[in-house]
């Protein structure tokens, strides 16, 4: 999804004979868009089919997923800052929004876990707003940091394993893929050299991952499998990971948030200026710190906007969100197309003379409605929608909020 990699013991061309001790290998072929889309070949030592059992599954608050039979159209902020850690990278997992393209949720995990994950449904985008770890999967070891990006190709059996309780990630599952923007790159696939960010920038597995019976257990191994909405267990009786080698496009890579190079203009610019990684129906964008506009009249706030074709989530990171009041750390806003969202009372004013911001925050747009979930209603503001009114402008000096 980067560019072509190569770990580990590999033939000299695919579909030949790979031996390792005098066994042969089992070539695996991970394929995107049929056979016309990027892919990778793995060499397993063990075939990967052979399993030992089936059986169905789910994670309460994750999937199934159940949805709020009330949806008005308003703004809404869901606090995630008041979710109580829980569980692993997994089974800690909250879906709080859904739409046919892409999903969100928090996980705030205090435990590690033997189980792996293989999501089927879509690619998986985890954003580390605290924390630190390792992800472990069938391409290798990949470590990741605090404000790190880690994109999983579908199809990946993997783990997150985290280096000490207290993280929170943020995570989208976008389908059917959550790519670099194709506009970054040149006609030979390189990225271009006025795209945000640069291969240098990116990590990739460098070491693969071999089972050692203290860190991975003498199994079996289970693995959940995510497949239209549905959960399945799967276990086997040898280690899944155990590859010899592998080649290819297809693997995951970490993207650290403070290496995005943001774009300032005369006057403000859209927010998708600062798009990071996209889908067929989905942006998701990085805001970090940067230097504002610098037309001697500019706002730097931004205006009041009516999306009439997308909704808007904005997850606050740190530091100061010049067009927001009642926002903080792990505030997710959702300003759904069709209702006008803008700067609260004040702010737009106060911003004129500003030269820089310091806001830390994600940002997605996508074509397609988010619907909330049970997790979100007890950590929402259900006034939200109502804290743009202007008590010290309105009639008898101020509005029931």
């Amino acid at each position: 999804m980067l560019h072509r990699l190569a770990l580990g013991q590999l033939p000299p061309k695919p579909h030949t004979t790979c031996y390792e001790n005098n066994k042969l290998l089992m070539e695996q072929m991970i394929t995107r868009e049929g056979f016309h889309g990027p892919y990778s070949v793995l060499y397993y030592r063990v075939p990967p089919m052979e399993e030992s059992s089936v059986e169905p599954f789910a994670l309460p608050g994750y999937c199934p997923v159940k949805l709020l039979d009330e949806q008005p159209l308003r703004r809404r902020h869901v606090k995630t800052q008041d979710m109580k850690p829980a569980g692993d990278y997994l089974s800690g997992r909250r879906t709080l929004m859904v739409s046919q393209s892409l999903d969100l949720g928090i996980a705030k995990p205090i435990s590690n876990t033997g189980r792996y994950f293989c999501n089927g449904d879509g690619d998986e985008l985890y954003f580390a707003k605290e924390g630190s770890g390792t992800l472990e999967s069938v391409f290798g070891y990949l470590p990741f940091r605090k404000h790190d990006y880690v994109l999983i190709p579908k199809g990946t059996f993997y783990r997150l394993k985290l280096d000490a309780p207290g993280a929170t990630l943020l995570w989208f599952e976008g389908r059917p893929e959550i790519k670099i923007p194709n506009a970054y790159r040149n006609a030979w696939g390189q990225l271009a050299d006025d795209a945000p960010f640069s291969h240098r920038d990116f990590g990739v597995p460098r070491e693969l991952v071999r089972h050692n019976a203290g860190e991975h257990g003498k199994g079996p191994w289970e693995v959940v499998m995510k497949r239209s909405g549905r959960l399945t267990l799967h276990r086997f009786e040898h280690f899944p990971l155990d590859i010899a080698g592998w080649d290819g496009a297809v693997y995951p890579v970490t993207f650290n948030i403070h290496d995005y190079q943001p774009k300032t203009g005369l006057v403000h610019l859209p927010p998708t200026t600062h798009t990071t990684f996209a889908g067929s129906r989905f942006v998701i964008c990085s805001f970090v710190p940067r230097v504002v506009d610098y037309h001697p009249n500019a706002i730097p706030c931004p205006y009041a906007h009516a999306s009439v074709d997308m909704d808007e989530i904005l997850y606050y990171v740190e530091g100061n969100f010049t067009s927001r009041r009642g926002i903080d750390s792990e505030s997710i806003s959702l300003h759904p197309a069709g209702v006008t969202h803008g700067p609260h009372p004040g702010t737009y004013e106060k911003s004129i003379g500003t030269q820089r911001t310091s806001e830390l925050a994600v940002m997605a747009d996508c074509y397609d409605p988010w619907i909330l979930t049970a997790e979100a209603e007890p950590i929402e503001e259900k006034d939200y929608h109502l804290t743009w009114v202007d008590k010290k402008a309105s009639p008898g000096g101020w509005r029931p909020e």
